[in-house]
């Protein structure tokens, strides 16, 4: 393999959106950002450590008007599985597997996700 080829079957965008991890024991959430995002996965970083292998709950927040239609954000809740961990200088690179997702539309199960006390319910 030619060094710098891209081993990836999946092209990857620049979003910057807003991403909430949770551990499904119910531990506190962590807070994000993805950095790039493909049709199976996205990439974050995170102050906590996670295994390679874990499997995470998220919601996925993509802002108002990214689509031309909507006043309000679209959450996506996902069950992901973290592919790999990058140990930077103060967090960690985070690469997660979409294994199966969730199209929030309800307004009241969307404002549990912007902050309620139970964020996948």
């Amino acid at each position: 393999m030619a060094v710098g080829q891209e081993r990836r079957k999946r092209k990857r965008i620049a979003l910057h959106w807003p991403v909430r991890l949770f551990r499904p024991s119910g531990t506190a959430l962590v807070e994000s950002t993805t950095e790039n995002i493909t049709s199976n996965g996205f990439y974050c970083f995170s102050k906590e450590p996670f295994e390679p292998g874990e499997q995470l709950e998220c919601v996925i927040s993509i802002p108002a008007g990214s689509f031309g239609y909507s006043d309000a954000p679209i959450r996506l809740k996902c069950r992901v599985r973290v592919m790999r961990v990058e140990n930077q200088q103060d967090s960690f690179g985070l690469g997660c597997f979409i294994e199966d997702y969730d199209l929030l539309l309800n307004s009241k199960e969307a404002h549990r996700t912007a902050g309620g006390s139970d964020p996948l319910t």
